[in-house]
Parts: C-alpha cells; structure tokens; sequence
C-alpha cells in the first residue's frame, strides 16, 4: 500500500510539473508580445558577451552589467548565453533561462515544503497552487532577473533545511542574480537566529564556516559596488523612502488585499488585467491557512514567519510600493499558507467548491492573459519596436540618416537586437545617442533623411507614408520624411 501511495504522489508530481513546464513554455516568444527594453538589454548583452567576451560598454566578463545608467547583477545575462548561442538572438532565447527557473521553482518548492512540514500531501498541494499561480507565471514568462533569483532563493531555503552549508552557494548566486535578495537574504536568516537561537548556537562551528564561505563568495560583488559604485547609481535610478513612517507605510502595503488579490501595482508589465497576484478565489482559503496556524501553530511556523516578514524588506525601501517584482521572494509562502487552509477545511462537500472556484479563477486567468493582456498592456511592453527596425532595415538605403524617436525610450537597445549589429565593433558608451547612420532623439532637418515618430511629435513639416500600430489600432510610431 506504501509504494502504492508512493507511486501515486509521484505521478501526480510529474503532471503537476508537465503542467508548470507547459504554461510557462506555450507561446512563450509571442506573449508577451513584444520585449520589453529590459528584456532586449538582457539578450544583447548576453550575445556580446558569446561573440566578444565583453557587454554592451566593452567590459570584459563583467561582474554587474551596465544597462540604461543602471547597473544590473550579471547572473541572467549569463544565463542566457547559451540559450542565446543554441536559438539565436530572439524572445524565446531570452525568456527561455526565466521560464526553465520558474519550472524548477515549481520542482523544488514540493522538496521544501515536504522538509519543513513533513507533510506531503500539503507539499504536493502547496506544488500545484505555485504552479498555477498569475503571480508566478507573470515573472516566469519574461525575462526578469527576479525570478531567476527566486530560483535559487528557494533552492538555498531547501538546503537550509537539508545540507546547512550547501545553502551558501544558492543564496550568494541569488544575490548575483537580482537586487532584493541582498537585503532579503540577511534578514531572513537574521530572523531565523532570533527564533532558533538555541538550536543554532548549538552549530557555532558551521554557522562561522557558512558565513565565512558567504562572505568570500560576495567579495567580488562587494569590490565591483565599491569600484563603479552601482549601488549610488541604482538607487539614483529609484527614490528611495526619507522616513521611517514612511518605511514602515511601504512595507504594509505589500499585505494589502488590494495589491496582493486585485491590482497587484501600477507597472502593466506585472499583472493581468482584471487580476492581481493571487487569484480572488483564494482568499478565504488563505484567511482559514492564517487562523489555523495560529490556532495550531505547527512547528515550522516560526520558519515561515521568518520568511514572510523578511520578503518585502527591500521593496518597501523605494516609493513605488507595493512592487511585485521586489517582492517576488514572497514566493511560494502564500500558496503555503493557502494551501494548508484548504486541507484543514476539506471535505467532500467543500472539494467540490474549491476545486470550481480555481478552475474559473484560471479559466479567467488563461483567457486575460493571451487575449486581452497583449493588446491592453502592449504600451507597457514597448510593443513595436520590432516592426520599425523591421521596416527601417528594409529601407536604411535609401536614406542618408535615420532620425528615431526616443519618445518610448531606449530605441538603440532594439536596433542592436533585432538588428544584430555586430557587438565587436559597436561596444561604445556613445551608441545609445547615435551609431552609423541612425540617430536617436536628436532631430534635424534633412530632406534626404527618413523619420520615425511617435504621433505626439508629429507637426505640418512632415510627411507620414507608413505607420506601426498598437494591436487595438492606435498608431505607435509613424515613418515620415521632410515635405
């Protein structure tokens, strides 16, 4: 009966997981429907790097990548290396290292979840509430260097668990992958020494060897912040909080049901329309999960308690909070919490309710995202840049100069990507303003000159012969030349 039960959990495991590899992989060079310029920054640099060795600004294995006067941590551009090198420079090569993370998430939260509660049927449970959830599938589906740090943020809690020091290695490279996780990760484990002071003491040996690994591990990220002073310019890139109220404001707001079941933020690039983070329908699965771990309060409460303070420490230092994406490392602590609502409430009577409310929740869910969202979000995801490099490259011949708007921001990054201009000879700090014959945001008259405009700088000196529209029809960009 034992292997029985065993071969049956096992099953259910791998069509779970067959589930989260299909809806994270469907489509996924179409939808979202364009790059967005973060995404095209991520991919070029990492086709620099496969032909040259260096990114964009000519540096040579780099340990934070600069991008748009930002400086990125560099794990996902390496990632997308070799993905890059076997599919070409496209949206599915890009997206594809965010896409195999958040299966392997999926994969990893069931071997989590079943360490810390010893309860399999809520790590299979919590597996699939993760699998399908919007929050998830949205930073799965794109490039986001935050779920590629989420990754390895839960595979680093698993061996936490398991194998103490192993754990050292997938929390440094989910520092090396994102922002967040410098603070997150030491206040997470600053936490859990607070609550299992004892037992951790008890270890001194292991916990001095883990932090010395740690710290070495970090050296390079430490002196590269230091020698570029990538954390100056990032924070000059984002406001940052100026009080404590203030502070703890944003930090509250990430428990806010509007932000969380809702309208999750503002950015069109986080969410579905009509949704938030979690689906409506789990709310009272997750106020029950609340009141029965407090009524319980199993022995790995404490843990999650750590983990879910700690998540939004960083996301709340910056004004526009609640962020999804700072806070991503919630994840999957919710579905956690959900899902042990569910089983304490489940019968055969109410099987029948939760098992209706996620499937129109995720009907609902699948139908807004690849009908609607592409259409009422493309803005968002700087749709149309690929259609005027397109066209521009078809005709650069006939014109002497290409005047490009920068109305959208960030045009070069797409010239070089769908451009494929060749990183060796363009590694430049300059090419972001102008590179052969284009030239970005910087109009001057030339009747021998092609330009492509954003309908607000459209004026009587021009004349307009074609267009790009957004997908509900609205005009993006307008080719034109001088009368």
């Amino acid at each position: 009966m034992d292997l029985l039960k065993k071969n049956w959990v096992t099953l259910v495991f791998l069509i779970i997981v067959v589930v989260a590899s299909f809806l994270r992989l469907y489509k996924l060079g179409e939808v979202p429907g364009s790059l967005d310029w973060d995404e095209a920054s991520l991919g070029w640099n990492a086709y620099s790097l496969f032909k040259t060795g260096t990114d964009e600004y000519g540096k040579a294995l780099p340990v934070s990548i600069r991008s748009f006067n930002d400086f990125k941590p560099p794990l996902y551009v390496y990632a997308a290396i070799p993905t890059t090198a076997i599919f070409g420079l496209n949206e599915f090569s890009v997206r594809l290292p965010s896409a195999i993370a958040g299966i392997l998430t999926v994969v990893v939260t069931y071997f989590l979840v079943k360490r810390l509660t010893k309860n399999e049927t809520l790590a299979i449970l919590t597996t699939l509430l993760l699998a399908i959830s919007p929050w998830h599938l949205q930073f799965s589906r794109a490039a986001f260097e935050a779920n590629l740090s989420l990754f390895f943020f839960v595979l680093g809690v698993y061996l936490l668990l398991k194998f103490p020091l192993l754990s050292v290695f997938p929390f440094v490279l989910s520092i090396y992958s994102y922002h967040s996780p410098r603070l997150v990760i030491p206040a997470f484990l600053f936490l859990l020494f607070i609550f299992y002071f004892k037992k951790i003491l008890k270890s001194w040996k292991l916990l001095f060897v883990s932090g010395a690994l740690f710290l070495v591990l970090l050296y390079p990220l430490v002196r590269n912040t230091l020698h570029v002073g990538s954390v100056t310019a990032r924070l000059n890139s984002v406001s940052v909080v100026s009080s404590p109220t203030e502070y703890l404001s944003n930090y509250l707001s990430h428990y806010n049901f509007d932000f969380l079941f809702l309208n999750a933020d503002d950015n069109g690039r986080h969410h579905v329309p009509g949704f938030g983070l979690l689906y409506l329908g789990e709310f009272p699965f997750l106020l029950a999960g609340i009141y029965f771990l407090i009524k319980n309060r199993p022995s790995w409460l404490k843990f999650l308690l750590a983990w879910i303070v700690a998540a939004p420490v960083a996301s709340a230092l910056v004004i526009d909070s609640p962020h999804a994406i700072r806070s991503l490392l919630f994840l999957p602590t919710f579905q956690i919490i959900t899902s042990y609502g569910i089983l304490k409430i489940l019968t055969k009577k109410t099987a029948l309710i939760v098992l209706t409310l996620y499937l129109v929740n995720f009907t609902f869910y699948f139908h807004q995202y690849y009908v609607h969202f592409p259409v009422e979000h493309a803005k968002d995801w700087q749709y149309g840049y690929k259609q005027v490099v397109k066209k521009v490259l078809a005709s650069e011949d006939n014109y002497t100069t290409i005047y490009m708007t920068n109305f959208y921001d960030q045009p070069y990054i797409y010239f070089l990507f769908y451009g494929r201009v060749a990183p060796i000879v363009k590694n430049s700090s300059y090419f972001y303003q102008a590179f052969d014959k284009y030239e970005f945001g910087r109009f001057k008259d030339d009747k021998r000159a092609l330009y492509v405009l954003s309908p607000t700088e459209l004026n009587n000196k021009y004349q307009v012969f074609d267009q790009v529209n957004f997908p509900d029809g609205k005009p993006a960009f307008l080719f034109a030349t001088i009368k």
